[in-house]
């Protein structure tokens, strides 16, 4: 598989022209923010709570943890970037990326279906 690398610069680019969120057309703009975490395999968080700590710690279990919380990270980064900055500066503290997806979707689909 000759330029893996590229694939995924060339994704992040495209990813980039997505428009940012201003607080319309939210159901668009989630189909393909969860496209695009779907693509840099981070969506999973958004469904799978994190690991939960256990008395006898396994190195695999620690490992399982850490990847969950790097891509959660990543995956909240995501989101945020996708967000205009009013809306990114009310959302950017946010613990976990499933309660920030939870806080919009019950924000703004509610707002999509009334307008």
């Amino acid at each position: 598989m000759a330029g893996g690398g590229s694939t995924v610069k060339e994704m992040t680019k495209s990813f980039e022209k997505l428009d940012k969120f201003q607080g319309q057309d939210f159901r668009r703009w989630q189909k393909k923010m969860h496209f695009m975490l779907t693509t840099l395999k981070v969506v999973y968080v958004l469904s799978t709570p994190i690991p939960e700590l256990e008395d006898d710690e396994t190195v695999e279990n620690l490992r399982r943890r850490s990847k969950w919380e790097n891509d959660d990270y990543i995956c909240r980064g995501h989101i945020l970037n996708g967000m205009s900055d009013p809306l990114f500066d009310i959302y950017q503290n946010v613990e976990s990326a499933k309660e920030l997806w939870d806080c919009l979707e019950a924000k703004y689909m509610a707002e999509d279906s009334s307008s």
